[in-house]
This record gives C-alpha cells, structure tokens and sequence, in this order.
C-alpha cells in the first residue's frame, strides 16, 4: 500500500512538472499578461485622465 502511494505522489509530481515544462505554464502566463494589460488600460487610464481633469479645474 506505502508503495502504491508512493507512485501516486510520484505520479502528481510528475504531472506538475510536466505543466510547468510544457505549453500549459505558458499560456497562463499568457492569459495572465492579457488580463493585467487589460486592468491597466481600462482602471489606470481613466483614472489618470479624472486626475488630470480634477487638477487643471
């Protein structure tokens, strides 16, 4: 049973690693570019433009 287990674990490493490795890592990192590009155009943008509006008034 302790062996079984091992191979389990070993297998769950595996599987990780092989995510890491492999073209799943890079397309979170992808996604998770795409999504902060996106949070900067539409929160930082505006927000720099009420700022300068709310300081040249």
């Amino acid at each position: 049973m302790k062996n079984l287990q091992a191979v389990s674990k070993k297998e769950d490493g595996n599987i990780f690693l092989q995510f890491i490795d492999g073209e799943g890592f890079d397309h979170l990192l992808e996604q998770t570019i795409k999504f902060l590009q996106g949070a900067m155009i539409f929160g930082c943008v505006p927000f720099f433009i009420y700022l300068l509006i709310s300081l040249l008034s």
